[in-house]
């Protein structure tokens, strides 16, 4: 293990680069003797062993020629096993059997062949651009098959195994932590086949030069996401949410509409796993949150039935879907890897403070602490995010679509130029009197990724009124510098009216309607009468 040292940020991950690296040159060499499990290694004359290196073992077999112009190639290799670098002395290297028959590596070669290794990258809660960078440091090597993965855990036997699944030959785990301005990296390398930590690695940088980083990365990065995958849906759909409802480390997308509740796998094409629809309402907001702390997330819904709020919970259980809580006059969401509510009223929609809640044992709702929110933030209308200080700043709608940011002490500290598009789903306040005592209504969705708040924009149909529609929709990225919003586009072009969306590891899931309907015979082809699509977008390199 190497101390940490104080660099940049960039030199910092070009150090850890030049030090994953170095376990991977292509080096040649032969086996000088062989006495049990231990060999002795002689590299080739400007080739460097290192301790903790794995070198394919072969020999040589018969000549093989060029077909038409007979010109000798080279030797048919044969490998016969592998061996692990243990101890290296000048050009005298020590090793052992990792596999094949020690009584075959006697006058064997050896090698670290030159073709891409397939290694598992996973970065944990850390700055996404930073490691972002890194994995572009490592892809630009060429020496490796990067495999993503969007798997959240902090155990490190989940990630190998993870990586075994996908075929890995290695695996780079990247860590980060941050304090009084300083960023430590570490860089933890496995072997997949046995699950051995071979080498760590740790560097500091701080975070003036990470931000600046950040910032490069949103002039230079492409702004658009890359669109891997999508699906016209042959139902209607109008909210969305990903998680681990399983609980085997593979994320699920839940589409709802009316009471209806359909999950999915997104793969090449989108596998079903389960539907099942709440009692009673239309649904208004989904979320996926292990609020059981089990490693498996619960699905939790608000709806509304005729003139009330009913909230429920689900979690998956014996290959189907199961009530966990059904309570009346209450919204319900995630914030961060929490449960929160607000009570409902019909005067006025949302009536009284925010506050936490968990379930109790036997299922039971149990009231927590109160969040400390501007006047007029509600539940749905916020994010919160951690200031270039260390403090925690709050992003929120207004009723008329602009974005705020406020400080620790409710302060308004920016309002948005414009407004966003506005909102699908308002409802009137109760009166009992013939006067408008105006709406309530549900905001569109504020993700935060890596401190990043995300948010949807969308153009109305023409440019004249939201009424008629929209005609596409972007997601912005908004980044709190301490002074100013830096605004970038996340999604260019998320598709025509941005319906809901929501992250699922390093991809991005977007629901989207059409302007248009699409035309009333593609009912008969099994095809979308409402024009909705699901989209996913990688999110490595925005």
């Amino acid at each position: 293990m190497q101390d940490a040292a104080q660099n940049r940020a960039e030199d910092a991950l070009k150090l850890l680069a030049d030090d994953t690296l170095s376990y991977f040159n292509s080096v040649t060499g032969e086996i000088t003797s062989v006495k049990g499990n231990s060999v002795r290694i002689e590299p080739g004359p400007k080739e460097t062993l290192k301790k903790g290196m794995r070198l394919t073992v072969y020999k040589e077999g018969a000549p093989f020629v060029h077909p038409v112009t007979k010109e000798p190639l080279g030797k048919i290799e044969l490998p016969i096993g592998t061996i692990e670098v243990t101890s290296v002395a000048g050009q005298d290297a020590a090793g052992i059997i990792i596999n094949g028959d020690p009584k075959a590596f006697t006058n064997a070669k050896v090698k670290i062949p030159a073709t891409q290794i397939k290694m598992l990258f996973y970065q944990g809660a850390m700055d996404w651009f930073l490691g972002d960078a890194y994995y572009r440091m490592l892809k630009a090597t060429n020496r490796f098959e990067l495999i993503d993965t969007g798997i959240e855990t902090t155990d490190i036997q989940k990630i190998l195994a993870e990586a075994k699944a996908r075929g890995a030959d290695a695996a780079v785990i990247l860590l980060s932590e941050t304090s009084a301005g300083q960023v430590a990296l570490e860089q933890k390398l496995f072997w997949i086949g046995d699950s051995k930590e071979f080498a760590e690695k740790k560097v500091s940088t701080d975070a003036d030069s990470v931000k600046e980083l950040r910032l490069k990365a949103g002039l230079f990065i492409p702004s658009t996401g890359e669109q891997l995958l999508s699906f016209s849906l042959p139902y209607k759909a109008d909210h969305l949410a990903a998680g681990d409802l399983a609980g085997d480390g593979k994320m699920e997308i839940a589409l709802a509409s009316g009471n209806k509740i359909r999950i999915y796998r997104p793969g090449v094409d989108l596998k079903s796993m389960e539907e099942f629809s709440v009692p009673a309402g239309d649904i208004l907001w989904i979320d996926t949150l292990d609020i059981n702390k089990d490693g498996k997330d619960e699905i939790l819904v608000t709806a509304m039935h005729g003139d009330e709020v009913i909230s429920y919970i689900y979690t998956f259980q014996n290959s189907s879907f199961i009530q966990l809580l059904e309570t009346k006059n209450l919204f319900l969401r995630k914030l961060g890897n929490q449960a929160i509510a607000q009570e409902f009223s019909k005067r006025d929609g949302y009536d009284g403070p925010v506050y936490y809640f968990t379930l109790a044992n036997n299922n039971t709702f149990q009231k927590g602490n109160i969040l400390k929110l501007p006047a007029g933030v509600n539940i749905y209308d916020f994010q919160r995010f951690t200031s270039p200080e260390g403090k925690q700043s709050i992003v929120a709608w207004d009723e008329n679509g602009f974005l705020q940011v406020f400080n620790d002490q409710g302060l308004r500290l920016w309002i948005s130029k414009e407004d966003f598009g506005g909102f699908s789903t308002t409802f009137s306040k109760e009166s009992g009197f013939i006067i408008d005592r105006g709406q309530w209504s549900i905001k569109d969705r504020l993700l935060v990724s890596n401190n990043e708040v995300l948010a949807p924009k969308r153009k109305p149909l023409l440019g004249i009124s939201k009424s008629l529609g929209y005609s596409s929709s972007s997601i912005k990225g908004l980044w709190w510098n301490g002074s100013a919003v830096e605004e970038r586009d996340f999604i260019e072009n998320a598709g025509g009216d941005l319906l809901d969306y929501d992250i699922l590891g390093d991809r991005l899931a977007v629901l989207t309607k059409d302007a248009f309907t699409t035309k009333a015979l593609n009912i008969f082809k099994g095809e979308s009468i409402f024009g909705v699509k699901l989209y996913i977008f990688s999110l490595k390199g925005i």
